[in-house]
């Protein structure tokens, strides 16, 4: 999966702080599950402002008993882009594929620069006059030692972005990852907490482990 130039430019951010926010995660409780979510808003330069677009994030996950093993995942995304808009975007020209899609990030301890290990690509839920809606549903549970896909899935990620074809699957999202929103290949939204390219601040991340879970076709 190849990015576009000035969507890897957008992403050489800073983390300010953890912006996919985990309400429950593993550490907690009983070791059985993690809550993930964030707002999706406007991101800072060079980013495309569009007033009105929004949207959300979701990530849920529940573990076997080790803690370790995902034993039933969900991630969900709903944007929401007014029309008209600056992007040119409308119900006549929307359902384009591939046209908006939400990369995910994550922070490299090395160069503390955010590193994109997945890409999902969102679909056309609902088209007006004065809006357009763009979801993505993916889920999955562990069924005889292997993950099964959801029925009602919506959109798809590719969680190995190392390959040229897309491996497809849903991504293990974790506490601090960021996430964008791309339109065209032109970021408008992301998680809140980044910064622009070449400022400094500190940030923390869980380190990354397996990028996503899974693999099948939908």
């Amino acid at each position: 999966m190849n990015f576009v130039t000035g969507s890897i430019v957008a992403r050489a951010v800073l983390l300010t702080c953890s912006l996919l926010v985990a309400v429950c995660p593993p550490a907690m409780a009983d070791d059985s599950q993690v809550d993930i979510e964030s707002e999706l808003t406007a991101c800072a330069s060079p980013c495309i402002t569009v007033p009105g677009a929004e949207g959300e994030l979701e990530y849920k996950a529940e573990f076997l008993n080790d803690g370790i093993t995902v034993k039933e995942v969900k991630l969900q995304a709903v944007v929401t882009i007014p029309v008209p808009n600056i992007l040119g975007i409308a119900a006549t020209n929307g359902r384009a594929a591939g046209l908006v899609v939400i990369d995910l990030t994550r922070l490299d301890p090395s160069s503390q620069l955010a590193e994109p290990f997945a890409t999902c690509t969102m679909v056309l839920k609902k088209a007006r006059t004065t809006f357009l809606t763009y979801e993505l549903t993916l889920s999955a549970k562990l069924k005889k030692g292997r993950f099964v896909a959801g029925k009602k899935s919506r959109g798809f990620c590719d969680i190995d972005l190392t390959t040229a074809d897309v491996q497809t699957g849903i991504p293990a999202i974790q506490d601090g990852d960021i996430a964008f929103v791309s339109v065209n290949g032109a970021d408008i939204l992301s998680s809140p907490g980044t910064s622009s390219p070449g400022t400094s601040s500190p940030g923390t991340s869980s380190p990354a482990t397996d990028p996503g879970l899974g693999y099948w076709d939908y």
